[in-house]
């Protein structure tokens, strides 16, 4: 808080506190001596947030010239406005709880530590997130983490093989005989639309998604359930995968692999979510967001070259976008 002067008696100093009051201006006044009686001592005026000192500054020196003025005969509407703010304090102060009583209910009491992830966050409660991390971790070892063998027509041999090449977004000597990363979502196989999130190019990359996922994803999926999870992380990652296909072939290459797309959506969707519901039970610390974000550019510079970055931004889009529209949950 900061002071910026007296007035001469109690009257004068609540006389002007009303009038800052209207003015949207939180102000309190005090005596200068307290060990007098306060309608004998002068009072000095406290302003509470630093970028109103200056405004209330001209106001002070503006009431001095002339305290009598009826401008400032507005006790009953300062009251008015003290008790509307009363009420809306106290209105959040019970959404904060029902909404804490709710997660409470949803996560079986244990709740969130932390505001992301923490002990409560059992297995049990996240069957989609645990699936999906057990699955890419098997996958990523039974394909040598996409360091398959493969002839130049695209083709190739053993079982690394098989599998690498049944969950890339395109049949990989399709894709080399027509050149086009559509042709076989096209053909029917949507299934690659999703697929590329379970393989990944190395032991870091696949770690680095997972406890993302595990984390944001988790958070996501005890609040919301498993089934809203589940599109969630659908529909990030089938636009991660179009965007990345749609890209240019000069610009980035079309046959990119990871749940980045996906934990970058999910992450879209946790960060804006708050933004949108006030009562939403966690947000993201910002330090988290400055991260992710910072990360975000970062991989378009070439510190961090081969990186799907359409990918990464058209699940941030989609996250970001279901954030705004899902209905509330809480």
């Amino acid at each position: 808080m900061r002071r910026i002067g007296n007035l001469p008696s109690e009257t004068q100093a609540n006389r002007f506190c009303d009038y800052l009051q209207t003015q949207s201006i939180d102000a309190k006044s005090s005596s200068s001596d307290e060990s007098a009686p306060p309608a004998t001592t002068d009072h000095d005026i406290w302003i509470r947030h630093e970028q109103d000192v200056e405004k209330a500054r001209e106001l002070f020196s503006r009431f001095q010239s002339d305290p009598t003025s009826s401008e400032y005969d507005v006790s009953a509407e300062a009251a008015r406005m003290r008790k509307q703010r009363s009420e809306q304090i106290a209105q959040k102060i019970a959404a904060q709880k029902k909404s804490q009583m709710r997660l409470n209910r949803a996560t079986g009491g244990r709740g969130f530590s932390g505001g992301l992830g923490g002990p409560g966050q059992t297995p049990a409660t996240i069957p989609v997130t645990i699936a999906v991390i057990v699955l890419a971790t098997i996958i990523g070892f039974a394909t040598n983490f996409s360091r398959v063998p493969m002839n130049p027509d695209g083709t190739g041999e053993g079982s690394d093989w098989a599998v690498y090449n049944a969950l890339t977004c395109v049949d990989n000597p399709t894709y080399y005989a027509t050149g086009d990363a559509f042709a076989s979502i096209k053909s029917g196989q949507v299934w690659r639309l999703f697929s590329p999130m379970l393989l990944h190019g190395s032991m870091m990359h696949l770690a680095f998604n997972m406890i993302n996922l595990y984390i944001l994803g988790g958070v996501v999926e005890r609040i919301h359930g498993s089934w809203f999870y589940l599109f969630l992380l659908l529909a990030c990652q089938a636009i991660a995968t179009t965007t990345q296909i749609a890209l240019p072939d000069w610009l980035e290459p079309p046959l990119a692999i990871g749940a980045s797309g996906a934990v970058f959506g999910v992450f879209g969707f946790v960060w804006i979510r708050p933004k949108m519901q006030a009562s939403y039970p966690v947000e993201i610390p910002s330090f988290n967001v400055k991260f992710m974000l910072g990360f975000l550019v970062l991989c378009f510079t070439p510190i961090i070259p081969g990186i799907a970055n359409g990918a990464h931004v058209g699940g941030l889009i989609v996250g970001v976008i279901v954030a705004a529209v899902a209905p509330p949950r809480f």
